[in-house]
Formats: C-alpha cells, structure tokens, sequence
C-alpha cells in the first residue's frame, strides 16, 4: 500500500475511533444529567410529595373533638392526602401539652388558659370554650319537703346570681383534669373566696352528679366546655332542682374584667335559648368568660409540613361539617405581632397567602426571575457546557483539522494528495452538517465553517492550477567572453607559417 493510501486510511480510522469515543462522552454526560434530573425529582417529591405522618393529641378520648380528628385521619388515609394523622388519645389536655414537650406528639390540642406548652406553636383555634357557672333558682325553704326528723325551716335560700354568692356553699366543678378546677379558683379568688369558703368537689363526667347529690345536695356546677358543645346540656340535666324547676345560667359580670388582664380571655353573650328553646335556656342574654382551645404544633416541625397541614385543616373541615359539628369550630389565628399566641411560621405562610395578592404572594420569585434570568441562563448554559465539553472539543478539533488541510494543500506536490485532501474535508464537512441538522451544533458557528470550507477549497483549486501548469524552457546562460588559451607555437614557426 503506498504511503499516502496509508496515511488517509489512518486519519480515518483515528476520526473513527474519536467519533466512538465522542459517543461515550455523551452517553456518560446524559447519564449524570439524568441521575441529576432524578435527584432533583427525589428531593421535590421528599418535600412536596411524600406522605408526611403526623402524630396528633387530642383529649378526653370519646369527646366531638376526639370523634372529629378520628374521622379526619381515617379520610386522610382513604384519600391519599400527603398529611397522614395518627390521634393519640388521652385523658386530659394537660396531658396533651406535656405530650408536646416530651416529643411524643407532633400536633397537640390544648386549652389556651392552662399549661400551653413551651415547645409548641400556636397553629388554629380549635373552639371556643366558655365558663358556665348553673345553680337552681332561690325557693323558700318552707317548699322544700324536709328530711325525716328534721325542722322545717321558713327562712328563704338566697338565690345564686354570681361567684360572690358561692361562700358556704356545695360546687361541683365538672372536667377531666386541673383545668376546669384552676380556672373555677381564679375566679373565686377575685371575688375573695378561698377553698375553705366553699365546699367544692371535683367530678370528671356529668354522670357522677347524681352519686355526688345523694350524699350531700349540690347547689351549683361549674363546667367550661366547647361552645355548642353536648357536654354542656348534659350539665344542665344533671343539676336537679326542687319541683319542676329549671338549673340557670349565672352572670359572670367580672369576664370583661378579666379580659382586660389577660388577652387569652374575653367577654362572651350567651344568646337566648342557646341550650334549649323550650323553654329558652337561659331565657334572656347573659355575659359569661371565653377562651380558646389552639391546635398547636411541635416548634421544630418544618414549616412545609405545618403549612401543608393547616390547608388540609381548613380543606377537610368544609366536607365534615355536616356530620361533625365541631368542624365548623376551627378559626383561623391572628398573624399580627400582637398576638396572644406564638404563631408558627408555617400557619403564618398558610394565612398569609390567604390575603395577599399575586404579587406579594409570589414577590421573591417574580425577582429572581426578572433579575435573576440571566444569571440563571448562564449558570445552565455553563452547566452544560460542563457536562457535554466533547461539543466545543469537537468543534475546535474540526476547525483544525480544516485549518491543517488548508496547509496540506498549499504544500501538496501531486494531484493524487489533493484529492485526498478533498475527500477528508467532505468527511468532516458530512459529519458537521449531520450534527447541525440533529441539533447538536448551533447552527450560528455555519459561517464560521462556510469561511474556512471557501478557504480550503481555493487552496486546493490554486494548487491544482499550479500542479497543471506545463513546464517553460530553460532559460539562456549569461553569455560570457570565451578567452582562447595561450598559444605553444613558437614565434618564429608561427611567422613562418604565415
């Protein structure tokens, strides 16, 4: 094989290897795009997608609240939301705050007036919980049919119209916890009553009234139950009254003041005929002290998962209402900074986007994207540019090569190695317009490549001229003076000869 046929065999079979090894690179960098894509992928599903179980405390296991977040974990489940709950009932909701404090619990109803957790964050209103404070109206004691053996006296029982009229009298406070007792002796130490004024008794249910009564009468209940709750008319049931009389519900005049030392607590009117139209139960308005039950979370909760909570809060509570009640309880809580609550950032988020607009709603993303853009574009550009060098590498080697050609012609000494020339350059050219139609080489750098192509293509038309061109005829020698040797003859013959 002649040298040259070797020479161009082996070019080609160097590009060969090149475009295969070239092929690789691409493989391997579409590779580590894909495993990035999926990474990426991953991550926005960890954060966005994947279920998130969240372990809820609620309290007393049996109540409306306990019933309502029963049902809510099983549709959670049944319709595959991304908030699952698992409730964890218990017997008070003191016990709920310590659940939070202890780290059993990720979620935890309290009451606003007793014990808040210190590692918990305020996320919605449960309810509202109102004091109740009932007593049986004042009858003549004469009315009263008196024990066996007993005198019968005619000086009248004085009716119950506050806390102050409690001194020397018989108090059940109904509720499962400290709660309820706590609260009942805050508000008979403003009025000057301490435990040893009245005779109070702790009852955890309203069924262990009537045991309570048959040892020693019972001349009032104090309960602070959700508002609209069923607990509540179960109270008033379990007073007994003499005859055919009716438990009332007593004015707490001192709520207003009450509320003003403390912003957990406000001022409630009760409506006519809250807990009963017949006959109306209480029978006209009455002032009585209010306060909230919050749902509260675990501060170190990611804001993602409370704010995603909080939606499908609000989003479930509209489809249960009807069967539960209480659903259409929950509040939303203040964002302002003077709240009595410390807000979680996530419910903060979730409230927040509720009245904001487009833009406030979305202001740090509209920013990146107008003043960001560029500097996005050209991180990605950059990137890859990272990922896939084979394509600037390519390029330049093709450009090279042309160039390395170009040379070859200019210096060419035969028509033969011309025309191999022109054959590697139809090589590169073939596989640079194959690259540009499958849209791997912008189409921007072809007048770059048209240049040097025109280039090349002279070259090689010039040198085929100069290899054509018949060979002229030597050119004359300088003409020189031809200076004859010295002559041997001798003188005299010479004359001779002449």
């Amino acid at each position: 094989m002649p040298d040259e046929d070797r020479g161009a065999f082996g070019r080609l079979r160097s590009m060969a290897l090149l475009s295969r090894l070239r092929a690789y690179r691409d493989l391997f960098g579409y590779l580590a795009l894909a495993l990035v894509g999926l990474f990426a992928a991953g991550i926005y599903w960890y954060l966005y997608v994947a279920p998130v179980v969240l372990r809820i405390a609620v309290a007393p296991a049996g109540s409306e609240v306990a019933e309502l977040f029963a049902a809510m974990a099983t549709a959670s489940e049944r319709e595959r939301l991304r908030i699952r709950l698992v409730v964890a009932p218990y017997t008070n909701l003191v016990e709920t705050s310590a659940a939070i404090d202890a780290g059993d619990a990720d979620l935890a109803i309290v009451r606003s007036d007793f014990r808040l957790p210190s590692t918990g964050q305020a996320v919605a209103i449960v309810h509202q919980n109102i004091a109740i404070l009932l007593a049986c109206p004042a009858v003549p004691r004469a009315s009263v049919r008196p024990r066996a053996g007993a005198a019968a006296p005619s000086a009248p029982v004085k009716a119950i119209q506050g806390f102050a009229d409690l001194r020397g009298r018989r108090v059940a406070v109904l509720g499962r916890g400290p709660a309820n007792l706590a609260l009942f002796d805050k508000l008979a130490a403003y009025h000057g009553i301490s435990a040893r004024d009245a005779d109070v008794i702790a009852l955890s249910s309203a069924t262990e009234v009537a045991a309570a009564t048959a040892v020693k009468p019972i001349d009032a209940i104090f309960v602070s139950p959700a508002r609209g709750d069923r607990f509540i008319v179960d109270a008033i049931q379990a007073l007994k009254c003499p005859g055919d009389m009716r438990p009332a519900v007593v004015p707490l005049a001192e709520s207003a003041v009450l509320a003003t030392r403390n912003k957990i607590f406000s001022s409630v009117d009760l409506v006519a005929g809250e807990f009963g139209a017949n006959p109306p139960m209480p029978p006209e308005s009455v002032a009585t002290l209010g306060f909230p039950s919050i749902l509260v979370s675990r501060n170190t909760l990611s804001s993602a998962k409370v704010e995603e909570f909080t939606r499908q809060l609000f989003n479930q509570r509209q489809s249960m209402v009807a069967q539960y009640p209480s659903a259409g309880r929950f509040e939303a809580l203040p964002t302002d900074r003077g709240s009595s609550f410390a807000l979680h950032p996530g419910a903060a988020a979730y409230y927040d986007a509720d009245s904001k607009g487009l833009f406030e709603a979305y202001e740090t993303l509209i920013y990146i994207v107008l003043f960001g853009a560029s500097g996005i574009i050209s991180a990605g550009l950059w990137l890859l540019g990272f990922l896939f060098p084979r394509k600037k590498r390519v390029l330049h080697a093709d450009h090279n090569a042309l160039s390395h050609l170009i040379e070859r012609a200019r210096q060419a000494q035969s028509t033969r190695e011309l025309d191999e020339i022109t054959i590697e350059a139809d090589h590169i050219l073939k596989a640079l317009s194959e690259r540009m139609l499958d849209g791997e080489v912008d189409t921007e750098l072809k007048p770059a490549f048209d240049m040097i192509s025109e280039r090349l293509s002279a070259a090689i038309a010039e040198q085929r001229s100069r290899l054509a061109m018949p060979a002229g005829p030597a050119e004359p020698a300088s003409p020189m003076a031809i200076i004859p040797p010295p002559s041997t003859v001798p003188e005299g013959k010479a004359d001779q000869s002449g």
